[in-house]
């Protein structure tokens, strides 16, 4: 039977149009689907138009109340990114990002890089979400009894231009927002902080694009649109087939996309620092520390104790991390085959590199070349 699928994604928005990359992709597959796209900021004309042509089903954000209600309307099976509405009718599902689990992947990103110093700048307003990720950065640092600075744009400029050259050299600083990062990159020239030396800038949203242009090119948090436009198109053909289906999901897997703004480690232990800098040179290589502690004129005691000293666990367990972040990284942005980054990663082969990861991340090497 052909589905006739409303989908309503303002393409204004970056990760909108990778979630409608996402659903169209899906639908490519799965069909016959009929796609009615509404991308225009101000939906309510096209929804009305979607249902005189027939809709059976929709994928929407639920960001407007009207929207949402004039969709339960329709009474055909519906899945609604981040909806505020409790109201729930049959046949629904709602999407929902886990803001505070983006806060915590930045406090992690900046303690496995052996930051000291943190902060965080929201945006002009209050908006839910960004008081979600401030919160989960702040409770992530608070279980390693560190403090965060905060500051806000709504302050005016000249409050932030005193905020940011208040920051000790060395602060790790989480902009809740790509658009918020551009503008603090952009003091930071005016001010003449170097960046990534000084103050280590983080984004989230990771429109390549925009931070590729920016200067440092911007790391920042991948929220994984088109993964979750191919969940939303799933979830909404199990709807159409009579499935039962959660009527609430969280969606939870951001990943960093690293560039320049963070792309250094900050090692006050030069003895650690010369070891790290040996092992990261070729991660394919295994470690072999008595070698390397002979190499650099050093006991391997003397390594394994600086080691848990500066990372609070032992170098082996810090390289395994360092061998797992660069795993991420490849998987990501390069199109080399899962055992090709396996082994220029230290590991045995794809199938190893797969048991490794899901201990540590709980996914698959897979979900994140997705």
């Amino acid at each position: 039977m052909l589905a006739k699928v409303c989908v309503v994604l303002p393409t204004s928005n970056h990760l909108h149009r990778q979630m409608l990359e996402g659903v169209v992709d899906y639908a490519k597959g799965c069909g016959p689907w009929q796609l009615f796209l509404v991308t225009d900021d101000d939906g309510g004309l096209g929804l009305r138009q979607a249902r005189a042509w027939g809709a059976t089903g929709v994928i929407a954000i639920g960001r407007k109340d009207a929207w949402a209600r004039e969709i339960f309307r329709w009474k055909v099976p519906a899945v609604l990114f981040n909806c505020a509405l409790r109201n729930q009718p049959p046949r629904t599902v709602y999407l929902q990002r886990d803001q505070e689990r983006v806060g915590q992947t930045a406090a992690e990103y900046f303690l496995d890089r052996n930051y000291t110093s943190f902060a965080f700048i929201g945006s002009t307003e209050h908006e839910d979400w960004n008081e979600a990720r401030l919160d989960g950065f702040r409770r992530r640092l608070a279980q390693e009894n560190r403090k965060v600075r905060i500051g806000r744009f709504a302050d005016g400029i000249p409050a932030m231009r005193r905020f940011l050259l208040s920051l000790p050299n060395g602060t790790a600083l989480f902009a809740a927002h790509d658009r918020v990062a551009q503008r603090i990159l952009g003091l930071c020239l005016e001010l003449g902080i170097t960046v990534p030396e000084r103050l280590a800038v983080l984004g989230v949203a990771d429109d390549r694009i925009v931070c590729e242009a920016m200067t440092p090119p911007l790391s920042s948090i991948s929220l994984d649109g088109v993964n979750t436009g191919r969940l939303a198109a799933q979830l909404l053909d199990e709807l159409l087939h009579g499935e039962k289906v959660d009527r609430v999901l969280k969606l939870d897997y951001p990943r960093v996309v690293t560039r320049q703004s963070t792309d250094t480690n900050v090692i006050g232990d030069i003895v650690i620092s010369r070891t790290l800098a040996k092992i990261t040179a070729d991660l394919s290589h295994p470690v072999k520390l008595k070698e390397l502690a002979a190499e650099l004129g050093y006991s391997t005691r003397t390594l394994e104790m600086k080691a848990q000293q500066v990372f609070g666990c032992t170098l082996r367990e810090k390289v395994n991390r360092i061998r797992l972040n660069e795993a991420v990284r490849m998987l990501s942005n390069t199109s080399l085959p899962i055992q090709e980054v396996a082994e220029r990663c230290g590991f045995c082969g794809a199938s190893h590199l797969g048991l490794k990861m899901k201990k540590a991340f709980g996914y698959a090497p897979s979900v994140f070349r997705h």
